[in-house]
């Protein structure tokens, strides 16, 4: 079974314009002193992978070392993750989210589970679940070639 041409060109055009849309969405609503979403994204992601290497970070995220250096030392600037040698290595360093980067984004992904779900008024639960689904399906397909 494949899918034809016309049908990927407009998945890929659709693709983009969700990638956009969520892109000015983050922007346009964030308050001010609102995290960007590459700091929320690291964030989320330690949070979810608990203490572990940057460059299981950097693996997870599909960034080089020199990116989320960067992003690591504004999250550590604002007090957002720690950071602690590595006891196996001790070359490499263990970060983790802090007590008030957890706190912090609690607060974002509320904010932005909110706002979602205000746009969302007119879906019902099943047409929620069908998009969570082909989303998810879609972002599997896109890392099983990375």
């Amino acid at each position: 079974m494949s899918v034809k041409d016309e049908t990927v060109e407009e998945l890929v055009e659709e693709v983009f314009r969700l990638f956009r849309a969520v892109k000015a969405l983050a922007v346009h609503n964030a308050p001010q002193s609102e995290l960007g979403m590459a700091h929320v994204g690291v964030l989320a992601l330690l949070s979810h992978l608990g203490e572990c290497r940057a460059t299981d970070v950097a693996a997870h995220l599909g960034i080089g070392p020199s990116a989320l250096s960067r992003q690591l030392a504004d999250l550590a600037e604002q007090g957002l993750i720690e950071r602690r040698p590595d006891p196996a290595d001790k070359r490499a360093t263990l970060v983790s989210v802090s007590e008030t980067g957890s706190s912090i984004l609690a607060a974002v992904m509320k904010r932005r589970t909110d706002r979602l779900r205000s746009m969302l008024t007119e879906w019902s639960e099943d047409d929620a679940r069908e998009a969570l689904r082909s989303l998810s399906r879609l972002t599997t397909a896109f890392r099983a070639d990375q």
